[in-house]
């Protein structure tokens, strides 16, 4: 490859790796919430394991980029996000007052809105991966090897906690489910 194409390779390769670190941006803000949020100690321990491995990704991401010659973005990207269409907000306001006032309806509110986070969870992890392995094969095709490494450690990364998070998501269901049970009006 000539000089001037292995620069226009470098150039657009760090302009997609500087998306996937815009991406890896949000998730650490997303990060830092969910472990807060979450009510459950397995998946709160998990996620305060990706944030690290996210911080690792970052940093590793932000070599390669700058190895290219190439400015690291700062930029955080919009993450993906599960929205259900807005139905009659006259029930929804009533739901929301009714969940205000009533202990077991707040429970159940919390714990439906924690399944709501985890399938999100995943979903950003599938991405990931669905990403990182897109990357990965226009390293090769530009044959840059310290991207390769990285994108290959990057997605093994990914692919755990996807992993992890299908493997435990019966069990955060089952931890769950009593309280959404327990707000059902007999």
């Amino acid at each position: 490859m000539n000089t001037k194409a292995s620069t226009r390779s470098n150039s657009k390769m760090a302009e997609y790796l500087n998306e996937q670190l815009a991406v890896e941006n949000a998730v650490v803000d997303r990060l830092v919430t969910r472990i807060h949020e979450t009510p459950l100690p397995d998946l709160k321990q998990h996620l305060e394991k990706n944030l690290r491995q996210t911080m690792d990704r970052q940093e590793r991401m932000y070599q390669v980029i700058n190895g290219l010659g190439i400015k690291p973005t700062d930029i955080k990207a919009n993450l993906p996000t599960l929205k259900m269409p807005h139905r009659n907000s006259i029930k929804e306001l009533k739901d929301k007052v009714e969940s205000l006032t009533i202990h077991d309806k707040e429970n159940a509110k919390s714990a439906e809105n924690e399944i709501h986070k985890i399938k999100e969870d995943l979903i950003i992890e599938k991405a990931g991966v669905i990403s990182y392995k897109m990357l990965l094969r226009f390293a090769e095709q530009a044959n840059i090897q310290d991207a390769i490494d990285t994108l290959n450690q990057n997605l093994e990364e990914e692919q755990s906690m996807s992993d992890w998070i299908i493997e435990n998501a019966s069990a955060m269901i089952d931890e769950l489910w009593p309280k959404i049970e327990s707000s059902k009006i007999e």
